[in-house]
This record gives C-alpha cells, structure tokens and sequence, in this order.
C-alpha cells in the first residue's frame, strides 16, 4: 500500500467532513469581507550560529522573494467555490482544499531592511482567519511547481544556472545564490506584519590548508605554497521543495569547474610550518547536496575532484588529483570546511562542519534537513 497516498486520502476525508458539517448558509458564494488592513511583511529572519557573516545571514540588498498566500478552502475538489466557514480551520485540516488564492507568486522586494510589493492585499475582516504563506529566495531562482488553480501545499524548484556538459568549463560561483525557502502557517490577521524564518537550502564549502610540519628540532619546518585549487566535475543542479512533503532532487547535471585559487603566482598561498589558513580563495562554494544518492559512483554533491597544485619548501611544482571521500555526506543548510592537512610532502583532505559559518533548520518551518 502506497502509505502517503493513503495519508493524503484520509486528510482529505476529514477536510470534506469537517465542510459538510458546515451550515448551507455557511457554504454560500458571499465571500468576507476585506478589511482595511494591508497584508505586510516583516524583515525576515534567520536561523544562524553566532559569527556567521553577514551575507549569509541577510537577503542581499535590491533582491526580492516570491510568496504563495492561502486562506480560504473550497468547498469540494470538484468545486472552486470559496468556503467562508474554512477562514478559522487550521492548514492541516483545510489546506487539501485550499488553492493560493491570497498570493500567487507574490514578488516582494527587499531594500533597506523592509519588504513591499504592490498592489497591496488586505487581510479579510475577520480577526478569527488562519493564513498561510510560503517563500522562496532569490524569487527569479525558482519555478513555482504549483498551479494557481492547484489544491494543497505548494511546490516550488530551485535550479543552479549552469547547463554545461564540459568539466572544463569555467563555473562562477558568484552567480549561484544562497537559496532559501520560508513558510509561516496560521498566521491572524492580529499577528500584524507577516514573519518569515528563512531556511538554506544549499551545502556551503570551505577550504583550509593546516601545514603541520616541523622539523627535527619540533620547530616549525618547510613552508607550503599552494599555487591552484579547483573543484571540477559533475554537479547536481535542482532541488524540488513540496512544503508538505520535504524535499526531492530532479534527475538534472551541469559540468564545470569551480577555481578556489587561480593559476596566476599573483595568487600563491603561503603557509609556514604549523600555521593554517582558513577560506583559501576568500569564497564558499554554494552546492545541492543530492541526499537521494547513496552510492560511491554517484556521491551527494557529485562525481567531483579536487585538483591541487602545490609546492614544498622548495619551487617544485607538483599537481594532485584527489577524489571526493566517500564518507562525506553533506547537509543541506550546514557550511563545512574542506581541510588540506599536509604532512610531509604530501596531504590528507577532511571535510568538518564550520561550528563557525553553519546555518540552522530554520525556526517554525516544518521542512528539516537530515
């Protein structure tokens, strides 16, 4: 027996059951009222450890999300008709027959702390109504899966802007943004301006170099310069998200390779024996994190290498390709560090969770990351 189909199906007897217990008069075509309130948006907010940088932890300035609004339920699936009675029943029993008929992909600009969007909606008069709402950001980011017309909790995809089919090909990794999604469910019209937990989708990525060397004496021994850094390969490009049933990834790729460091000597890193450096490139690198991959041959971010190109206490140049550990299972909304540890001539690659740079599953939002 297929268990979710079942679960939808119970829900929405209860939905039909609880509208038929409503009076005829209840189940008419009048609508409510508006109000002479504004529907408004708050400045949203994140989920984040202390010490997380600032543009990780605030929607970049000029950008705006999109929104899907929900109230009302219909009286029937086959029947569009707008219940009044369903504007005090909580999402989880009402929202099988609930359209977005508040906002349907609502853009809301983001600038100077505040949120607006025009024309602006009013708040129907009843204090009483449950809304619910769902975000997603950048909102030129994402498709809205969900038609205006469809019943049910929305579904909205996020795709990196990458096609290409060459590992070769160069990858700007400032053109990927920092994805999110953010739901606030039975929100009153008394709340006052709507608030909006904004949730990371993506895998962060760092990179580190530890030199731990030393010399005879246990002083500090040969420097390491480290002259290229590139992450190329194979990626995962869309994560779909159904606000009622967590998240899926789409059978979509891109190639490409992502430059940490370049290969101009402009560029080198020096680090001296028992010291680091910490965010090589002075760049995180935004990835989907492909959890349905289980396998060794497929691996959650990708079938990716990292391809180093160093030298050790002297001008040698030598250039190593390492695979991704296989161990390594990323989050999504988690920022790690990619650790070179050389000892000796040569290195060991860790990746850590940043306790520094790691975002949190968001707030009230029902959606985890596991």
């Amino acid at each position: 027996m297929d268990m979710k189909r079942s679960h939808t199906c119970f829900v929405l007897a209860v939905a039909l059951l609880f509208l038929a217990a409503c009076s005829q008069e209840e189940l008419s075509d009048e609508l409510p009222t508006l109000s002479d309130k504004s529907i408004t948006f708050g400045t949203p907010t994140f989920e984040v450890e202390v010490g997380t940088r600032a543009p990780l932890s605030q929607l970049a300035e000029g950008t705006s999300f999109g929104v899907l609004g929900y109230c009302l339920a219909q009286t029937r699936p086959d029947d569009q008709t707008l219940n009044s009675a369903s504007g005090n029943v909580l999402w989880d029993t009402k929202k099988n027959l609930c359209r977005p008929e508040v906002f349907y992909q609502q853009e809301v600009a983001y600038a100077d702390g505040s949120c607006t969007y025009t024309p602006l909606k009013q708040w129907y008069e009843p204090t009483d109504y449950y809304y619910s709402f769902f975000a997603y950001y950048p909102c030129d980011a994402f498709t809205v899966m969900t038609g205006e017309d469809d019943l049910g909790a929305p579904s909205v995809k996020f795709s990196i802007p990458f096609n290409s089919t060459d590992e070769n090909t160069p990858l700007d990794d400032s053109q990927v943004p920092d994805a999110m999604v953010a739901q606030s469910i039975d929100v009153t019209r008394n709340a006052g301006q709507v608030q909006l937990n904004f949730l990371h989708l993506l895998t962060g990525l760092n990179f580190q170099v530890n030199n731990y060397n030393v010399d005879e004496d246990g002083n500090p021994g040969n420097p390491v310069t480290i002259h290229s850094l590139k992450l190329r390969g194979k990626f995962y490009k869309s994560v779909t998200i159904d606000f009622d049933r967590g998240y899926d990834f789409p059978d979509e790729t891109f190639y490409g390779t992502y430059t940490i460091l370049g290969d101009s000597s402009e560029d080198d890193v020096d680090i001296s024996g028992l010291e680091s450096v910490r965010e090589i490139g002075d760049k995180t690198l935004l990835l989907v994190s492909n959890l349905n991959k289980t396998s060794a041959d497929d691996g959650y971010l990708g079938q990716l290498e990292l391809v180093i190109t160093y030298s050790f206490g002297d001008s040698v140049e030598r250039t190593q390709t390492f695979p991704r550990p296989e161990n390594f299972q990323p989050s999504g909304g988690t920022i790690y560090t990619a650790q070179l540890n050389f000892i000796g001539d040569s290195f060991v690659l860790n990746f850590i969770v940043d306790n520094n740079q790691q975002w949190e599953d968001g707030g009230d939002s029902d959606i985890t990351f596991e």
